[in-house]
């Protein structure tokens, strides 16, 4: 417990470069055919910026977190506990459900996944660099018939209007996914 407020003191900022990152980010989601753009956002959002924005949802972090909780299932056929999201691990999302079906106490997740998104520090520059570097390498190649640099362009020109802030996953991403999870810092989840 003291090493965990320890870490909770500090202020981590992501380090991966950005073509390390993306690199990283492609292969993994080259292994999830249901990634769309805006899920490869939301990685690089994440990996940039950590879970803080959910920290600041309407009705608590707490009580968003029970509910989730308390409403998932079992996990899906070959669902991981966790998801680097940088080629280093310092950020990982947690998925709920095997978390929940391995027995996980409920408030040492949430407590982590709350210290994580205090202590980490978000870098829109990073991020903005990452997703530069996105549609360059999806200019080359792309991923997938689903992300590929027609829909990076799209969503690029929605990012300029709107700005680089948090976003939802793809209904397609959603329904096959049924994303459930927090990103916390890889060095407070010792499982």
């Amino acid at each position: 417990m003291i090493a965990l407020l320890a870490l909770a003191a500090m202020t981590i900022q992501p380090s991966a470069s950005s073509e390390a990152l993306v690199s990283h980010a492609l292969t993994a989601w080259r292994r999830e055919p249901e990634t769309r753009i805006e899920d490869a956002y939301k990685w690089l959002y994440h990996a940039t910026h950590g879970g803080e924005h959910a920290i600041a949802v309407e009705d608590g972090p707490r009580s968003w977190f029970e509910s989730e909780w308390q409403s998932v299932g079992p996990p899906l056929p070959q669902e991981p506990t966790t998801v680097a999201l940088d080629p280093e691990g310092r950020i990982l999302r947690v998925n709920l459900r095997p978390a929940k079906a391995a027995d996980l106490d409920a408030e040492m997740v949430f407590q982590i996944f709350l210290r994580s998104a205090e202590a980490f520090t978000s870098d829109t520059a990073a991020l903005r660099e990452a997703w530069s570097m996105l549609g360059h390498r999806l200019r080359e190649a792309p991923a997938s018939p689903h992300l590929n640099h027609k829909e990076w362009r799209r969503l690029d020109a929605d990012l300029a209007r709107r700005g680089f802030r948090a976003r939802h996953h793809s209904e397609a991403y959603t329904r096959a996914a049924k994303p459930a999870y927090r990103v916390v810092l890889g060095a407070l989840w010792t499982r």
